[in-house]
């Protein structure tokens, strides 16, 4: 009987391990779902999808499985549950318990193109996962992050650029782990543009006509990366050019078309537009154009220019071009000597007066002329610093007027430097902002017509506070002479440009005299000299002065100790027993603190700020105490008396 109650005992505080178990498979006690036929790939998966147990935990599932019914497993539920595991595998948060860090190494000497391949390596800290992996991400501009790399489980990741990506801008790369889930720092990479070509004339154009052996430009626009290489339908090939725009001549005897045939550069082939057709006739119909009109619809008298105009055709032997302008009412007049070439240089006569004319090329062999162009003649510069007199706080801006006549736009240097240019507008305001009383002149002028006339003064005041020099409370009232002390100080007011600033200090007849001096913004470093001979300590006057203007700080008194002038005075007598201690005085003089001394028993002091200074000494036998060394702020020093301990046994 006591045996039956001690088992019913042990039934009744002990749950059955059913009952633990049971939780663990409540899913199955779900009604049984309808039989649903699986893919073949599905029913093979499923012993894999489901976790080990030992046979004491699988006995344990099946009473549980019994009591709630022997619900069935069925494939479709194991699969599930194999997402489920594998999908919180891949977003495990980082442990709080450990450090986890990616960092990226150094790519800055990376320069590469979209559609290419990149090395990435990276160094990692912390306990990762077995089956974590690492995968590169690039990011935009507008912070846009998409992956470039597979996945690796360690450093380098190999990743490729898009080939959509555009060449020029700044992307970012980071590095990101899986489990759990960490992210490097965002590295800069800059991808190389991907070239463009496209040829055309020198004016533009897409067609020329010429003779037979003339010379004709091609100009050969690129975009993209530098340098260049291309090749012309002609098989013409240009290699590494870092020219933009690139020129051709070319001399084609029959009527040809030249295209870009490949453009190249770091990135690899780019694209190519344009052609330019030169027709070629032996004996085509002269014809005479003006081109580039632009550029000469502002004329300045007395100043050579350039007409550039187009002769296509057969002229004939002995011809000649000439530039002629007149005014809107009058007859033309020849203003340019006789030439043969394509661009003539002409100038306007002095006489012509600024105004409104028409200008013309005229050939004589055949006789053609081009049609006319607009052209204005404007006067040369007359610039006018106004008589202003302006005064001004300290730091504030003032504005002086400039007039202008003559053709714009206008430039102006005035005498301080300030300068400006594509002025458009007459009278005009110029910003100054002088230091000093100022004044102002114009040391250049000019406008379209060049530098031209120029005249006028304007006087500016500043008012600024007094100059004055502020020695600031001294680090220290008590200096090593030969040592190199920083002295506070603060200016106030103007100083010419050529001031300078000096610290001074008495000399033994107590006159100043000036010290070697580093000037800072904020403090001076000096030298101090040595004082008189036989002097330990002497009180020296110090101050500082400027020389323009000459000003001086009040007044501060500095005590300079000379070197390897500090005394230790040793003193003491008593008697012990012995074991027992007692203490022995120093007492120091001149010299800096802190003292470092050193007693004939071979007792060390470093450094002690205390005077006097008490030493306890424990001798096992009578013992005279000296002063072996001694030193101080301001070199070595020199001991002197002697104490002395009688041990009595």
């Amino acid at each position: 009987m006591l045996i039956c109650n001690q088992v019913d005992a042990q039934r009744k505080t002990t749950p059955p391990r059913k009952t633990i178990l049971a939780p663990k498979k409540k899913a199955a006690t779900t009604p049984t779902k309808p039989a649903v036929t699986q893919p073949d790939t599905l029913r093979k998966a499923a012993p894999v999808a489901t976790p080990a147990a030992d046979t004491t935990q699988n006995a344990g599932q099946a009473v549980v499985d019994t009591t709630s019914g022997g619900t069935e497993v069925t494939p479709d539920s194991l699969t599930e549950r194999a997402a489920e595991e594998k999908l919180a595998k891949t977003e495990k948060p980082a442990d709080s318990l450990h450090s986890y860090k990616i960092t990226v190494d150094d790519i800055s000497y990376l320069t590469v193109c979209p559609g290419t391949n990149i090395t990435i390596p990276f160094t990692t800290n912390g306990p990762f996962d077995d089956g974590n992996t690492f995968i590169a991400q690039l990011i935009d501009a507008s912070g846009k992050t998409i992956p470039i790399s597979l996945p690796v489980s360690k450093s380098p990741v190999k990743a490729v650029i898009p080939s959509y990506k555009i060449g020029g801008e700044v992307y970012r790369i980071q590095i990101v782990s899986s489990i759990p889930v960490i992210r490097s720092q965002e590295v800069p990479i800059r991808l190389l543009q991907a070239p463009a070509a496209r040829i055309e004339f020198m004016d533009g154009t897409q067609s020329t006509r010429t003779m037979p052996g003339q010379e004709v430009q091609l100009r050969v626009s690129l975009t993209g990366t530098a340098p260049w290489s291309f090749r012309l339908s002609d098989s013409t090939i240009v290699t590494q050019t870092l020219s933009n725009p690139h020129y051709l001549i070319v001399k084609p005897a029959d009527v040809k078309a030249y295209k870009i045939a490949g453009v190249a550069n770091a990135c690899g082939s780019g694209t190519t537009s344009g052609e330019a057709i030169v027709n070629v006739n032996s004996n085509p119909e002269p014809k005479l154009e003006l081109k580039e009109v632009e550029k000469i619809a502002k004329l300045c008298s007395g100043i050579p220019f350039q007409v550039p105009f187009n002769a296509t055709g057969k002229f004939k032997e002995g011809n000649k071009f000439v530039v002629q302008i007149a005014e809107r009412t009058g007859a033309f007049k020849t203003i340019s000597p006789p030439d043969s070439t394509g661009y003539i240089n002409a100038e306007i006569p002095a006489n012509y007066k600024p105004g409104e004319y028409k200008l013309r090329v005229v050939s004589s062999a055949p006789y053609l002329v081009t049609q006319t162009a607009n052209v204005s003649i404007v006067s040369t510069t007359v610039t006018t610093l106004q008589k202003d007199s302006l005064r001004l706080g300290e730091n504030e801006t003032g504005e002086l007027t400039v007039k202008f006549t003559g053709g714009g736009p206008w430039f102006v240097l005035l005498s301080d430097g300030t300068y400006e240019n594509n002025i458009q507008e007459s009278p005009h305001k110029i910003k100054v902002k002088p230091i000093y009383d100022t004044n102002y002149q114009i040391t250049s002028a000019g406008g379209l017509c060049g530098v031209g006339k120029f005249s006028g003064s304007a006087k500016v005041s500043v008012k600024s506070p007094p100059a004055s020099i502020t020695l600031e409370k001294l680090p220290q009232n008590m200096v090593c002479a030969g040592t190199t002390i920083e002295i506070p100080y603060k200016i106030e007011g103007r100083y010419n440009a050529g001031n300078k600033f000096t610290v001074q200090m008495t000399d033994k007849s107590g006159r100043f005299v000036s010290l070697p001096t580093t000037i800072t913004p904020n403090t001076m470093k000096v030298k101090i000299s040595n004082a008189a001979a036989g002097d330990s300590i002497k009180t020296q006057k110090i101050r500082i002065i400027s020389s323009s203007p000459a000003v001086s700080s009040a007044i501060e008194e500095l005590d300079v100790i000379s070197p390897d002038q500090a005394i230790g005075e040793i003193s003491g007598k008593g008697t012990i027993t012995a074991g027992r201690s007692t203490r022995i005085q120093l007492k120091f003089k001149n010299g800096l603190p802190p003292w470092s001394f050193t007693l004939s028993d071979g007792t060390a002091i470093n450094g002690t700020f205390l005077n006097p200074y008490l030493i306890s000494v424990s001798p096992t036998a009578t013992t005279e105490y000296k002063i072996s060394t001694l030193k101080s702020g301001c070199g070595s020093g020199t001991g002197k008396g002697s104490a002395v301990v009688t041990v009595d046994n």
